[in-house]
Formats: structure tokens, C-alpha cells, sequence
């Protein structure tokens, strides 16, 4: 493969991601709800692309439970139904208390976290300036990074498509639960610098599943599966 095919390949994937991140947001803040058809030339247009990295962004969405596609019809934004938000905080369960034991072996065997502080005084800070959206991407950040600081790539990319309905989920409960998710997060650092790998694993599947019920009360009546 030659260097030029190689720019061009890359060119193209990095188009294709600003798609999906642009898409990704206007669905998540609600610019583009639930039922709203996903045509591609009006998303080439609204976004100055060409058709082929909408393509492929919509794919991407699909994946990840955003988009529904039918053969002839297109793309609709999907529904987000009471079913998909327990199956999330399920996943999460499955995946973070795990996450964050190894993130703790690690501090304890000398791995640094002054990654996953720093994130955190940001994610605190952010909210004491009333910059939601700032301290719900920082939050959002948070959780990535003990997912990398576990060591584990294939355990960190797996959160990866869960972020988006993260996000989602955080927009519309941030004011319902903030100081509390605040003050877990806090007592998960914490855990987690101690290097007590049982405690920080405790402490996140509790953060995880404080956070079910409020969320789906705060998120109202949902639409059937």
C-alpha cells in the first residue's frame, strides 16, 4: 500500500468519524429525535460531505442501537425503550466493577492515575461553574479512563459503544443525581488509589446500580420494546 493510499484511506476514516461524532451529538441533544428519517443527501448537506462517510457513520449508529434501517426506506433515529436502558446499566455492570478492581492492582503495583484525578477535579469543577454539558462529557470521560487505566484494551474499547446512550442517559439525569454521582466517582478515585482491588470493585457496581432506578424515573414513560 503506498503512502498516498494510505493518506487517502486515512482521510476518509477520519471524514466518516466526524460524521458519526456530529450525527452522535444531534441525536443525543435531542436536534434530531426519535422517528426523524436519516436521509442521506439532507445529511450530506447539513454536514458539507459527501454521501459515502453519512454511509458509514449511519452504519456505525445502527450498530450501536441508534439507527434503524429497513431495505428501500432509509434510516430512522430508534426509540430509546425502557428495555435498552436496563440492558446498558446490565452491560456496564458486566463490564466496570471488573475494570476498575484491575485499575486498582495496577495503582497498587505502581501504574499512575494522576490521569484519572485530573478528570475528575475537571468533571468537579466543571459543575461548580454550571458547565454541564463540559462536567457530562468529563464524567463520561471518567469512566473511560479507569476502563484504560484497568490495562486491559480489549476491556476499554468495549465500553466504546456504550458512551453515546451514556450520554444520553446523562443529559437528561445530570440535575436529578449530580452531587451524588459526584461524590461516588470521588469515592471510587479514592478506592481505586488506595489500590484495594475488591473495594473499588464494590464501590463501582454500587455507583452503577444506585444510578439504575433514578434514571429510568428521571428518563419517564418509555416507549414499548
Amino acid at each position: 500500500m503506498s503512502d498516498l493510499t494510505r493518506t487517502v484511506e486515512a482521510q476518509a476514516e477520519a471524514l466518516a468519524d466526524g460524521v458519526y461524532g456530529a450525527l452522535l451529538r444531534d441525536i443525543v441533544a435531542d436536534e434530531l429525535r426519535p422517528g426523524t428519517w436519516l436521509k442521506e443527501r439532507d445529511l450530506s448537506e447539513r454536514y458539507g460531505v459527501s454521501r459515502v462517510p453519512v454511509r458509514q457513520a449511519l452504519h456505525r449508529l445502527e450498530s450501536e442501537g441508534f439507527v434503524q434501517t429497513a431495505p428501500r426506506r432509509g434510516a430512522v433515529v430508534s426509540p430509546v425503550t425502557g428495555a435498552d436502558i436496563e440492558e446498558l446499566f446490565d452491560a456496564r455492570l458486566c463490564i466496570e466493577p471488573f475494570a476498575s478492581r484491575q485499575a486498582a492492582l495496577r495503582v497498587a503495583a505502581g501504574a499512575p492515575a494522576r490521569r484519572l484525578g485530573d478528570v475528575l477535579a475537571a468533571s468537579e469543577a466543571s459543575f461548580a461553574e454550571g458547565a454541564d454539558l463540559d462536567g457530562i462529557a468529563l464524567n463520561l470521560r471518567f469512566h473511560a479512563e479507569v476502563l484504560a487505566l484497568s490495562g486491559n484494551s480489549l476491556l476499554a474499547r468495549s465500553l466504546q459503544p456504550m458512551l453515546g446512550r451514556m450520554e444520553w442517559i446523562f443529559r437528561r439525569t445530570s440535575r436529578t443525581g449530580e452531587p451524588d454521582q459526584l461524590r461516588e466517582h470521588r469515592a471510587l478515585y479514592d478506592a481505586i488509589l488506595s489500590g484495594d482491588g475488591q473495594l473499588a470493585a464494590a464501590v463501582a457496581y454500587a455507583h452503577i446500580e444506585r444510578g439504575r432506578r433514578p434514571a429510568l424515573e428521571a428518563l419517564g414513560p418509555m416507549p414499548a420494546p
